[in-house]
């Protein structure tokens, strides 16, 4: 399973006034099919139109649900990142661990991609 490490640019700040510890050092892990599973399985709401329930999947907490998943860890905090932690990150944090885990599945898709253009030909025998 690939990882891949940096560093945020704030930080993550936790603790109490005096006592603050800021994490820095992000690393990041592939997503399984059971994080995008549990992700989509929280991202879920039922909703009532015309008298009828429907589930309904919000793209804005399915981000953040596969999001934090996939971070293996801020400093010494060990992932899934709780969902609270995950909302202190800054603006500029956040779009970098959104933009890593981005080149993550680029990657992987391009693995893949590799992976099914091996052993193939376009050109025919006869």
């Amino acid at each position: 399973m690939a990882r891949v490490e940096f560093e945020l640019i704030n930080g993550l700040t936790l603790g109490k006034e005096g006592a603050e510890i800021t994490h820095k050092k992000v690393v990041l892990r592939d997503l399984t099919a059971g994080d995008l599973e549990d992700a989509s399985e929280e991202s879920e709401k039922i909703i009532y139109a015309n008298g009828e329930p429907s589930i309904v999947v919000s793209p804005t907490k399915m981000n953040s649900e596969t999001l934090r998943r996939q971070i293996l860890s801020v400093g010494d905090i060990t992932g899934p990142l709780p969902h609270e932690m995950l909302r202190k990150l800054t603006s500029p944090d956040f779009e970098l661990i959104q933009a890593k885990a981005a080149e993550m599945d680029t990657a992987g898709q391009k693995a893949v991609e590799a992976a099914l253009a091996r052993g193939r030909s376009d050109q025919t025998t006869k």
